[in-house]
């Protein structure tokens, strides 16, 4: 099963970044954009998990939410990945300067490593991935009109962590939710 945990977002966010998704998408032509209920951070991607170990993970997951606390952060940017060259995801930044986001996916990592989930080699990056560009022969635009678009500032509350699957198709992936797990329930 593939498997990610993620950070869902409220509607409001959603219809924000909705709102530039079609802005953009008159501008961006050759972008697959990720549709509005879609839309996430995610905390870890997980990969290709066997079924027999996907019990281990949601515990991992659950004892990871347990030891966290609530906390705000503000979708208030856009970008692009890479961050020159060819565009092959364009994103919208969070920011969350208290650090309870890093020590979140901190303490994530942790459990799914003890789980058996290789720790992430990148450094962690905050962001909402809202399209993708599979050959950027834009010549620049792409890039220009990103950089160029002015996204709404809001704020989400995050109070819990979300164990995905997502199942790849020629019109791109289905997520459907494994688990939920509420900040501050540790297991007695």
């Amino acid at each position: 099963m593939r498997l990610f945990v993620a950070i869902l977002l409220d509607e409001e966010v959603r219809a924000s970044l909705s709102e530039a998704q079609r802005k953009l998408r008159r501008e961006c032509p050759d972008v697959k954009w990720v549709g509005p209920r879609q839309l996430h951070l995610t905390a870890k991607f997980l990969g290709d998990v066997p079924d027999g170990q996907v019990a281990e993970i949601t515990e991992a997951v659950r004892a990871s939410a347990g030891e966290a606390s609530p906390f705000s952060m503000e979708i208030a940017s856009l970008g692009c990945f890479p961050p020159g060259g060819g565009v092959r995801v364009i994103w919208a930044g969070i920011d969350e300067p208290s650090g309870a986001l890093r020590q979140c996916v901190g303490l994530l990592e942790e459990y799914v490593e003890i789980a058996g989930i290789p720790r992430e080699n990148r450094p962690f990056s905050a962001h909402v991935t809202l399209g993708r560009v599979r050959f950027d022969r834009s010549g620049g635009a792409i890039r220009s009109r990103v950089a160029s678009a002015r996204l709404a500032p809001r704020l989400q509350e995050v109070c819990s962590l979300t164990l995905m699957s997502s199942a790849l198709s020629p019109q791109g992936p289905t997520y459907a939710t494994v688990a939920s797990a509420p900040f501050g329930e540790k297991e007695a």
